[in-house]
């Protein structure tokens, strides 16, 4: 994998735990929406992040990142901005496969590569439609919510699906977990759907195995966990 420097130049609160922080790369920094990189800081410790954005050809070399507090990566977030790293990539195969139906499953930071995902494809002419599920705690931690809620508005083929595992009183969405969602999902796009699942371990796999169980081919999940 090739290796470059990048600058922090901006970072802002995505939810209470969580931290979007943006990147200027020395060079273009050419990928496929999905992959991740690898930060390294100044004393050599070592981070893997997905990319959060699609790649720009107006700012080939921008991209922003997803960092939660509390978890191994919280040494990224004590960099300032104008701080420079080392940074390897890009990397992963969590990329989109093909023109067809797409269900999108998230918890958590694993929304990233998703939503790089998604700004990719919309950029595109296809009428493939595609469905973000992403699991949350509450309204708070629905990171890029107001963005993909205004996507869902802009593209009829997109739709954006919250659901949140401790709701808040007067919450009146999808309430629990992902997975209880996948059958009417899988019944609007087909078995011949493509799903693109990142998250927990936990999450990814019990996904897998009810799309497997919903008829959905182990070629067509493509999963990425942490």
């Amino acid at each position: 994998m090739p290796s470059f420097s990048a600058e922090l130049v901006a970072r802002a609160p995505l939810s209470p735990r969580v931290v979007g922080m943006t990147f200027q790369a020395s060079e273009p920094f050419v990928r496929a929406a999905g992959q991740y990189v690898t930060i390294t800081l100044d004393e050599g410790s070592k981070f893997a992040f997905s990319v959060a954005s699609a790649f720009e050809p107006r700012a080939p070399g921008r991209f922003e990142i997803a960092v939660a507090r509390g978890t191994t990566a919280a040494p990224v977030l004590e960099l300032e901005q104008g701080d420079v790293v080392s940074v390897t990539g890009p990397g992963g195969v969590l990329v989109w496969k093909t023109d067809a139906p797409a269900l999108l499953v998230a918890t958590g930071t694993g929304i990233s590569p998703l939503r790089a995902l998604v700004q990719e494809q919309l950029q595109r002419s296809a009428s493939t439609p595609v469905r973000l599920l992403f699991g949350c705690r509450d309204t708070a931690e629905e990171l890029w919510g107001a963005e993909f809620s205004r996507l869902g508005a802009e593209h009829e083929r997109f739709r954006f699906w919250p659901t949140h595992s401790q709701p808040t009183p007067g919450y009146t969405g999808r309430v629990g977990r992902v997975q209880a969602y996948l059958p009417e999902l899988v019944r609007e796009l087909g078995p011949d759907l493509r799903a693109y699942l990142c998250g927990h371990t936990p999450m990814v796999n019990d996904c897998t195995s009810l799309l497997f169980d919903l008829g959905v081919p182990a070629a067509h999940v493509h999963g990425e966990s942490y």
